[in-house]
């Protein structure tokens, strides 16, 4: 018995050991690519190839079910033309196993399957053979595009993969009576220039780069991300000017248009009114097809064509809402969405476009920007902080952009509650709401939607004392029902939360290390009040404490204060910065922890003994 406890003692003292054997060590990832190539070459008929090439050799049984055992390669028929130069797998003894026809299987792409309008898309799924770990799959394959495939020939390249790359090789090939305009991203690796066959080669080699990070609450957009933008375009307004030279952007309507829009001009005469009515049935009756542009030739079918077909993508959407507006006598213009750090007019990329919007300027209300895709509950003007916004208007004789500053979004919340009794809390609170957390359209669509606004309390009554697009107040009397959970003759409270805050934002739990920069939804100034009248038969148990941090990042504020039967919690947070760069991650986290701290959150009062 005594060596057999032994035994054990000596395996967990070994486990242990073992485990920080394999902390110690590099963290092997699921696969690796040991080589990528990807190369464009532009043609001198205005055509151009794509090659990609890759060599991944797997690590894990989770890399060969779950990840990689399928490449997919979409591609538009009516354009390209899709060919396999080769496919076959290295196993780990060296046996090379080619890739058999069966494992060649055109289907619909999955964002193609209900939209059929774009049911001539195809996508190629190449289904991997003789994966075992330590196997190396290898592929290469070219598109051919044809010249009316694109505006101009441009493009958007991002280097970083799911998995780390030993060696990645990106080439871009033009005649040599072409210039190419290009940008890089948060790299400094210049390109090698070289003449080849008449043709400019532009080469980047890069070692080791990492794979994409994984974490949670990752900047959008992959703007921190490696990556290149180029065009032979001689800027962004010649690709512009192809790209809105169509029919689609004169918003014609047709006659069951023109019906539905009448029938509403009867009902409202506010145009505001109007404006989210014919959003709402455009976002809720219209399918969206989430297809990319670029897989789309750049090329988008007309209003009538969208609702004709019950479906359309981002842009086909917005210029159907933006056709409806306009019929109804409102001034109304599609915009595109592109991030700053990939807007540069000097170079001719569409690939930049992230989003569209519609800029509409009401008359006796202010200018607001709207999605045709999801129905928004604030002028989205406050959430495009570092965003250029270019409007799409074929009549404009130059690039015409907004860029939004960063607004103020401010929560205030006040209220004095008596506890009744157990079973009950009444009293009266005041909010404040201004910027992104002032949900100004939805109290315009319907103001009882401030009975919402306070979790965890019923709404006895409310009076909106001002309601403007940046600024908000809203007085309340409100009951709190069996507010409490009871252990013993201890009551516990969670008290109440503005929904529009920072409280709904699911922060994850925070990490030793991360690898990738934190975006928070909006920068916030936060803070609530509470002022809590204790009946007699009940004591606080809550103790009297303060923290208060301030950093780089912003501020916490956290008070507890007593005073005979009354008590007072006071919450305070102000953070400053939308992205929040690695080395202060550790302040961040310092902010966010103490911001979430139970004890501020809590009210506890405890039965006295009679």
């Amino acid at each position: 018995m005594k060596n057999r406890i032994f035994q054990y003692i000596l395996i967990l003292v070994f486990g242990i050991f073992s485990g920080n054997l394999v902390q110690a060590q590099d963290y092997q990832s699921e696969a690796t690519y040991l080589k990528l190539v990807k190369e464009y070459q532009l043609n001198e008929d205005g055509s151009f190839d794509f090659n990609y090439s890759k060599q991944l050799k797997l690590n894990s049984y989770f890399a060969i079910n779950r990840i990689y055992g399928e490449t997919f390669i979409v591609y538009n028929p009516k354009y390209q033309e899709l060919k396999i130069n080769e496919a076959y797998t290295i196993m780990a003894d060296g046996k090379k196993v080619i890739t058999p026809d069966n494992a060649f299987n055109e289907v619909l792409p999955r964002y193609a399957a209900n939209a059929p309008a774009f049911n001539n898309l195809r996508e190629m799924v190449v289904t991997h053979t003789g994966l075992e770990r330590n196997a190396i799959i290898n592929l290469d394959y070219t598109i051919h595009s044809s010249k009316d495939f694109l505006p101009d020939f441009f493009g958007k390249e991002m280097f970083n993969q799911s998995s780390p790359v030993n060696e990645m090789i990106f080439k871009i090939k033009v005649p040599a009576n072409k210039t190419l305009q290009f940008k890089t991203l948060n790299i400094r690796t210049a390109p090698e220039i070289t003449n080849e066959n008449g043709q400019k080669v532009y080469t980047w080699i890069f070692k080791n780069l990492q794979a994409c990070s994984h974490d949670r609450l990752r900047p959008a957009d992959d703007i921190f991300l490696p990556g290149i933008i180029f065009s032979t375009a001689k800027d962004l307004h010649r690709v512009y000017d192809k790209f809105i030279d169509s029919k689609s952007f004169y918003y014609i309507s047709n006659n069951a248009i023109t019906a539905i829009v009448d029938n509403m001009l009867a009902k409202e005469k506010d145009q505001m009114e109007i404006i989210l009515d014919l959003q709402k049935l455009v976002v809720n009756d219209i399918n969206y097809w989430n297809v990319p542009l670029e897989i789309t030739a750049y090329k988008c079918r007309k209003a009538v064509e969208t609702w004709n077909t019950n479906g359309g993508t981002a842009l086909e959407k917005t210029i159907l809402l933006t056709t409806t507006l306009i019929k109804a006598g409102i001034n109304a213009i599609p915009v595109a969405v592109i991030p700053d750090k990939f807007y540069d007019p000097s170079i001719g990329c569409l690939k930049t476009f992230n989003n569209f919007l519609i800029q509409v300027n009401p008359k006796k209300h202010e200018q607001l920007y709207i999605s045709a895709i999801h129905l928004n509950n604030q002028n989205l003007k406050y959430d495009l902080s570092g965003n250029t916004l270019l409007i799409l208007d074929p009549a404009i004789e130059s690039l015409k952009t907004y860029t939004c500053k960063q607004s103020e979004n401010k929560i205030e919340f006040e209220c004095e509650l008596n506890i009744d009794s157990t079973n009950k809390i009444t009293g009266e609170a005041k909010i404040e709401l201004a910027g992104n957390s002032n949900p100004y359209i939805n109290l315009l669509k319907n103001d009882k939607s401030a009975e919402k606004f306070i979790s965890s309390v019923k709404v006895i009554d409310f009076d909106i004392k001002k309601l403007k697009q940046d600024y908000s107040k809203i007085d309340y009397t409100i009951e709190i029902n069996d507010p409490f959970e009871k252990h013993d003759n201890y009551y516990f409270m969670n008290i109440p939360q503005i929904k529009e805050g920072s409280g709904i934002w699911r922060l994850p739990l925070f990490t030793e290390n991360r690898s990738a920069k934190i975006e928070i939804p909006f920068t916030i100034n936060e803070s609530y009040e509470y002022s809590f009248v204790i009946p007699e038969g009940f004591s606080v148990v809550n103790s009297v404490n303060k923290i208060e941090i301030t950093n780089d990042l912003g501020s916490v504020y956290l008070e507890i204060k007593k005073n005979k039967d009354k008590l007072k919690i006071i919450r305070k947070i102000s953070l400053n910065k939308k992205i929040i760069d690695l080395n202060k991650y550790d302040d961040f986290k310092e902010l966010i922890k103490a911001w979430k701290n139970k004890k501020y959150r809590q009210l506890i009062v405890k039965e006295l003994k009679k």
